[in-house]
């Protein structure tokens, strides 16, 4: 099974406009203490001074943040970058994954401990029945971070189907 980081995610499974919404959506919804912490480190990363970053349009920050994804200082960036990204932007598709599974939610946000996490098969069978309804990318980028944010038993569940998901040749 492979292990996919916010990096990997990022890098395997993002095109560049996916990277740029997902930056985007850290910029957006992130809290003020992450955004004050992500503008330092790319201030470093860049050798500009903080002001000169906190001070840019946030589609130029998520720019940045997206050219900086392959860098390790930047995971857990990238980690609440795709949690804020599916929450806010895709949650449409988190809904109908967690409705298919019967998992409690309110618009596609997990409110409760009390419930099951899907199987390997219910995984599969999710992705087969909702496939037609969106983007194979957005469904395997959603698989891997669900593995990602959620830790065991959903990562045995979800990253077996991230490959056939993405409709990735040769896997």
């Amino acid at each position: 099974m492979s292990v996919w980081t916010a990096r990997r995610i990022l890098k395997e499974l993002a095109d560049a406009d996916r990277r740029r919404r997902i930056a985007a959506a850290f910029w957006k919804h992130a809290d003020a203490s992450s955004k004050a912490m992500t503008i330092v480190q790319l201030a470093k990363s860049l050798h500009f001074r903080d002001e000169t970053i906190r001070k840019m349009p946030a589609e130029k920050k998520a720019e940045l943040l997206a050219s900086r994804a392959a860098l390790p200082e930047f995971e857990q960036t990238l980690e609440a970058a795709l949690m804020h990204y599916h929450t806010h932007e895709q949650n449409a598709m988190l809904a109908a994954f967690l409705d298919y599974w019967h998992i409690p939610h309110v618009n596609g946000s997990i409110e409760t401990d009390d419930y099951t996490p899907p199987s390997a098969e219910q995984v599969r069978d999710a992705v087969r029945d909702l496939r037609g309804r969106f983007d194979p990318r957005d469904i395997a980028v959603y698989l891997a971070s669900l593995g990602l944010l959620m830790g065991e038993p959903w990562q045995s569940a979800a990253w077996p189907e991230v490959d056939e998901a993405a409709e990735l040749p040769g896997k």
